[in-house]
């Protein structure tokens, strides 16, 4: 039996936060920016019928053409659909299975600046790569000459330019036949060159700073909780995310502290640091208080009903179901273990998240409202889309400040493309997503 545990990555993560427990930043700091963008064109929605029928979409992205590549999931299926300028299908593939080309674990999906999209599949452990009209092409062996096999990427961005990836480690805990493996703390921003041969060449690009520090540990046990244990220390409440993308010409954009300090990272030159004078808040005693309370409050109520026995079909003894039980409960008797004595970070990250357009404008989503309600699920960060309350900073391509939109009027676009247009993914009161591409103003290209 093999028990993949990826949701632990995000059980004592960071959040974002804000500049001030509460408070909005004063109007003299901030200079408002109308999100009066033009629609170019929508798809999807819950009248679609058709090949724009989507049910969640994970993941979007642009070619040079400006067509727009989709992840669509629907339950254990994925498929991938690539529209025009227009919003006219251009091609729709994907399928499951162990064949070439076909698909086993969809973790992440970008397409190829040139045309044509980048399929990151855990179960192959290979990129797939497929041509502008879904065609598959070849497939190339992940990079992974000393690392952990079961660590997946969490982040992955093409290079404006091709023929490269930028990727960020997610931190996994795995369980498997009485063995169990952990590792954490990679902050390492890598470059993937997905050359002519039948293996990914993967070198580090730029190493972020590391709260906390590096873990990998191993260990032969019954009892799952062993490994929380090991790793009791290697998360904290508030530790700033690492999030990056790409900028014309091969270099990075990127965050991994708890200030307003955006990175800028190009080959062969040191990084360069660009920003506003804004500051992180303290945590105090009274935030760390409310915080854990929220997220034991949270964790309670997402393993409610999750430690029934395992209906495994009637050919199972039950021996093996009742075993497999008490290894879900030794598991999550861990996981509670570390939400509640996890430490805490000594202030609240300003910085959420941040997008690059095709002409190096850089977006910044930083949190506004309560920092103990940004902690996620439970714990983690929650999600870029999921940020309700807050602001998006844009900084030119040398660092500049631009001006600030709230997120009551626009939120950070999924994905931008060439010629100034961006898509925005909405959701009805049934869930069903329209994908809305709408073309930014010069001034925040």
């Amino acid at each position: 039996m093999r028990c993949s545990c990826a949701v632990i990555v995000g059980l004592l993560a960071a959040c974002g936060g804000d500049t001030g427990e509460g408070s909005a930043p004063s109007a003299s700091e901030d200079r408002p920016l109308a999100a009066d963008f033009e629609e170019v064109y929508r798809v999807g929605g819950i009248a679609a019928e058709g090949w724009d029928a989507f049910t969640e979409i994970l993941d979007l992205d642009f070619d040079a053409r400006g067509h727009l590549y989709i992840r669509d999931e629907t339950g254990s299926s994925t498929r991938f659909v690539v529209v025009d300028g227009a919003g006219a299908l251009v091609a729709d593939f994907g399928r499951m299975g162990d064949g070439p080309g076909e698909l086993r674990d969809v973790e992440q999906m970008v397409a190829r600046p040139e045309g044509g999209a980048v399929i990151v599949d855990d179960g192959h452990r290979a990129y797939l790569l497929f041509g502008p009209d879904g065609s598959f092409e070849r497939a190339l062996r992940f990079a992974d000459a000393g690392a952990n096999p079961t660590v997946s990427a969490h982040l992955v961005r093409a290079a404006r330019d091709g023929g490269a990836l930028f990727l960020i480690r997610s931190s996994t805990v795995t369980l498997s036949q009485g063995e169990a493996s952990g590792a954490t703390g990679d902050r390492t921003i890598n470059r993937v060159v997905l050359g002519e041969g039948e293996e990914a060449v993967q070198v580090p690009f730029a190493e972020g700073w590391e709260p906390r520090p590096e873990r990998q540990v191993a260990i032969e046990t019954d009892d799952p909780s062993d490994v929380f244990a090991e790793l009791g220390d290697a998360f904290a409440y508030f530790e700033p995310r690492l999030v990056f993308d790409v900028l014309p010409g091969g270099g990075v954009a990127y965050s991994d502290s708890s200030a307003y300090a955006v990175k800028i990272r190009t080959a062969g030159a040191p990084p360069r640091v660009v920003g506003r004078p804004l500051h992180p808040q303290p945590v105090t005693e009274q935030l760390r208080e409310r915080t854990r309370a929220r997220v034991m409050e949270r964790y309670e109520e997402s393993v409610e009903g999750q430690l029934s026995p395992p209906d495994l079909g009637g050919d199972v003894p039950s021996a093996f179901q009742e075993q497999l039980l008490a290894l879900m409960e030794s598991m999550m008797e861990g996981m509670r273990d570390m939400v509640e004595n996890a430490p805490f970070m000594p202030e609240v990250p300003l910085l959420h998240d941040l997008r690059t357009t095709w002409d190096g404008t850089i977006w910044v989503l930083r949190w506004g409202g309560d920092p103990a309600e940004q902690v996620g699920f439970p714990g983690a960060a929650t999600e870029a889309d999921e940020v309700t309350d807050g602001w998006i900073d844009v900084l030119s391509a040398e660092g500049d400040y631009i001006g600030t939109f709230s997120l009551e009027e626009t939120r950070m676009p999924a994905a931008f493309g060439p010629g100034g247009i961006a898509a925005f993914v909405e959701t009805d009161e049934f869930d069903v997503p329209t994908i809305i591409v709408k073309r930014l103003p010069e001034a925040v290209r």
